[in-house]
């Protein structure tokens, strides 16, 4: 985890973790989690710039508590929540052991029953890094184009070489796989990829804001 460069996308004072005791709330029913899991709860878990305004509910504490859904399917551990619940990120139970497990796009049916879409990423400290950035970028960045913008092979390949890609992405989140690009970690731009590449641009300044429409205002239709 790049906890540095969260921060500052952020701009977080500081950071605050979980207790072991809520730790403890957190991983009920689980006889193990892993190390990469329980190092963010205790280092973050509690930030509430990263997890408390998100367009995409994360699976809190609080959230635990209040929707009790979460606890009743043993065979995943929920970490994020699409935002009209269609879609939900999770751990697989089996997996729970492992360091740094992959995470899953899944379907909760009323019934219980998970229904697995795809892989979000290989790794779940690559999920995290990659959607608090898409999430800074759709809910968090006061400044933001009002349009998606439609982008072609071209379009793309002109952003690339006018902005810095974040090695992190996500996968099989409404596309193929969710690109990210900024210039100075103060502005961010999505592209879903797939038959018909996508996305927007936002910044946490208005000077940043600026900036970036100057770069790529021009690129895409809208």
């Amino acid at each position: 985890m790049d906890y540095a460069l969260l921060q500052k996308i952020y701009n977080i004072k500081s950071f605050v973790g979980y207790t072991d005791e809520e730790i403890k709330g957190l991983r009920a029913g689980f006889e193990s989690i892993p190390h990469t899991l329980y190092e963010i709860w205790k280092k973050c878990g509690k930030t509430s710039e990263l997890f408390d305004h998100s367009n995409d509910p994360w699976v809190t504490l609080d959230f635990q508590r209040r929707y009790k859904w979460t606890r009743k399917t043993k065979g995943y551990f929920y970490i994020l929540n699409e935002n009209q619940g269609v879609y939900q990120v999770a751990i697989r139970r089996a997996d729970m052991a492992e360091d740094d497990p992959p995470v899953y796009v899944v379907e909760t049916d009323d019934d219980g029953t998970v229904n697995e879409i795809g892989q979000a990423e290989n790794s779940l400290s690559a999920f995290m890094m990659g959607m608090l950035i898409y999430e800074a970028a759709i809910s968090c960045f006061e400044f933001c184009a009002e349009d998606i913008i439609w982008y072609d092979d071209g379009d793309v390949e002109k952003i690339d070489g006018i902005l810095n890609k974040y090695p992190y992405h996500v996968y099989n989140w409404y596309s193929d796989r969710i690109d990210l690009y900024t210039k100075t970690d103060e502005e961010i731009l999505f592209v879903m990829q797939g038959d018909s590449p996508n996305g927007t641009y936002s910044a946490r300044t208005e000077t940043a804001y600026h900036e970036i429409d100057r770069l790529i205002g021009g690129i895409g239709e809208r």
